[in-house]
């Protein structure tokens, strides 16, 4: 009875000596003029959501800059693209991504009618599904139409399996738009809380181990953004420019311990990582500055989830883990070796979440997609990755290993990540129950896009679906003016059509095209003609009847061995 006291004694005399605290692990706090730090910040570039006027810009100076140590978003009216507006919104993925922690942004959000300013947080990897089953986390929204009203939401599927939330909104604070206010979440294992000016005004509580209701046991990044229209009302030209300010964003994340602390690197390809001063274990407040080496032929790219400064000063307050990440130079595909799960994969595209299912995995480094529930189509079901820079005039070498348990096509497509989702390049591919190897290049003679997709349609197949070594490198610049013109030369006709297309060759040689019909999303849908020569002045007869299609808006890519074009296509069937 004297040993349980004493031990119980000092159990709790242990535990009084290591009361746990917020550390902080990543900041921003704009102090450095200019754009905002591309260490930290990646910028999505493409047409709002929900019915917004704006489009988001890439990187441009007028939409988001840094000044008096403070970040500015500026909504602006003026034509781009396919808006008569513009803005800009931030992204940390992959950058800056967390497990639990507490986040403090201090901001001021910009009044009148149409404006929708937003902090908020989506998960790194999609692993329970697209929106809303991987959940949402809204830190604070200010919509116009309600001007004194500040909303603090999260989204998730729901026991119905289509969409919940649970939020409030407070006007406590008086106008918001003439005054900062500090936006804290505080998100633990097991509830989220939102606070403004140190108030608590929500929470959201774990009930069960159901992701349904919790996915909030995985990875979320941050997103800063201002739009215009949509859930933040009517349109007030007359108010505009306007400016979403943010101070600063600082995330703190709790000690697992006293200390000392330990700095973990993790093993990586392609380079070597220096730690300096290099100890066993860190007191707690040690400076550590960390540099990354790349090898011959390879080039640093980031820290995972943590940023992409190289060197990188880190203050080591608790255990910490760097995952460096190296690639091949001229490489776009990031972990195309899966030697890290399914880090920059798993942004999966269902055309009907509701009948068709799958889901990836990586199993002894092999990426493996499990079709439990197909489409018809390859494009119904497919995985991606964005934000592939394809630039005007260069060669890309495009290479993959593939097997499947149940024999099948397989799409693999570079795509527009935004406006038509036009496809720059497709192709089908048979893939058999041996691990093959496919390589093809293609060239790039479209204008130079920062923001394309690369993927795989899966959307036939049943059962497993093996990929491994993806690869898509820049090879050499080609001379823009010896590239032949010739695949400009096709006319399409009727369009719109109905039960059949004409494809005339308008030029003065025989052309051997390939024609594909895509999907507004990129996806191919069926190949209407297949590397078949066509003289000078000759037309073909295609018998759009065999391929079922609906009426709707449909991409053509018209294809040579030189050159791609992509063509709208509208079929409207009586």
């Amino acid at each position: 009875m004297k040993f349980s006291i004493f031990l119980c004694l000092c159990l709790c005399l242990a535990f009084h000596a290591f009361p746990q605290k917020y550390v902080k692990v990543w900041s921003d706090e704009f102090n450095s003029p200019g754009l905002p730090d591309s260490t930290k910040w990646d910028f999505l570039n493409q047409k709002g959501y929900n019915d917004e006027r704006e489009y988001y810009t890439q990187r441009e100076s007028k939409n988001a800059w840094i000044q008096d140590t403070t970040l500015i978003i500026e909504l602006r009216k003026e034509a781009y693209l396919t808006a008569n507006y513009t803005s800009a919104m931030l992204v940390s993925k992959y950058k800056g991504d967390w497990l639990y922690g507490k986040f403090e942004i201090r901001a001021k959000v910009p009044g009148g009618s149409g404006s929708w300013p937003a902090i908020w947080m989506m998960p790194t990897n999609d692993e329970y599904g697209g929106w809303p089953n991987s959940g949402e986390v809204d830190i604070m929204e200010y919509i116009g139409v309600n001007p004194n009203n500040l909303y603090f939401t999260t989204h998730y599927q729901g026991i119905t399996g289509t969409h919940s939330q649970s939020g409030t909104y407070t006007s406590a604070i008086l106008q918001p738009y003439n005054k900062f206010v500090t936006f804290t979440l505080v998100w633990t294992p097991a509830k989220l809380e939102w606070y403004a000016d140190g108030k608590l005004y929500h929470s959201y509580a774990k009930t069960a181990d159901d992701p349904k209701i919790w996915p909030y046991n995985k990875m979320f990044y941050m997103i800063l953004n201002l739009a215009y229209g949509g859930w933040g009302g009517a349109l007030d030209d007359t108010k505009l420019p306007k400016k979403f300010y943010v101070d600063y964003v600082r995330v703190y994340q709790l000690q697992e311990s006293a200390g000392p602390f330990s700095l973990h690197i993790e093993p990586a390809n392609g380079g070597t990582v220096e730690v300096s001063p290099k100890m066993d274990t860190y007191p707690e407040g040690t400076k550590v500055t960390v540099t990354a080496t790349p090898n011959e032929n390879y080039e640093f790219d980031k820290w995972l989830y943590v940023g992409s400064a190289n060197p990188i000063a880190i203050e080591v307050n608790k255990d910490m883990t760097l995952i460096p990440l190296f690639k091949k130079k001229n490489e776009l595909v990031l972990n195309g070796d899966f030697t890290l799960g399914l880090t920059n994969w798993n942004h999966l595209y269902f055309q009907d979440a509701s009948t068709m299912a799958a889901a990836p995995s990586v199993v002894d480094g092999v990426y493996v997609m499990n079709v439990t529930k197909p489409g018809t189509a390859n494009w119904h079901i497919c995985d991606q990755q964005s934000d592939l820079s394809i630039e005007k005039g260069y060669t890309y070498l495009v290479s993959f290993d593939a097997k499947a348990d149940n024999p099948g096509t397989m799409d693999n497509y570079i795509s527009k990540n935004h406006d038509d989702y036009g496809t720059y390049y497709s192709t089908v591919k048979t893939i058999t129950k041996d691990m093959q190897h496919f390589s093809w290049t293609f060239k790039m003679l479209q204008a130079s896009d920062p923001k394309c997709r690369f993927g795989f349609g899966f959307g036939r197949f049943t059962g497993n679906v093996y990929l491994d070594n993806i690869s898509v490198q820049k090879q050499i610049i080609a001379g823009i003016s010896q590239l032949p013109v010739s695949v400009d030369a096709f006319e399409l006709y009727p369009n719109p059509a109905s039960d059949f297309l004409e494809i005339t060759n308008q030029s003065t040689k025989t052309l051997n095209p390939t024609i594909n019909l895509c999907n507004l999303q990129g996806q191919n849908i069926c190949n209407l003609l297949m590397n078949k020569p066509i003289a000078a002045g000759q037309h073909i007869h295609i018998n759009l009847k065999e391929f079922k299609l609906v009426n709707g808006s449909y991409l053509v890519t018209i294809s040579t061995p030189e050159r791609s074009i992509t063509r709208k296509l509208i079929i409207n069937r009586n």
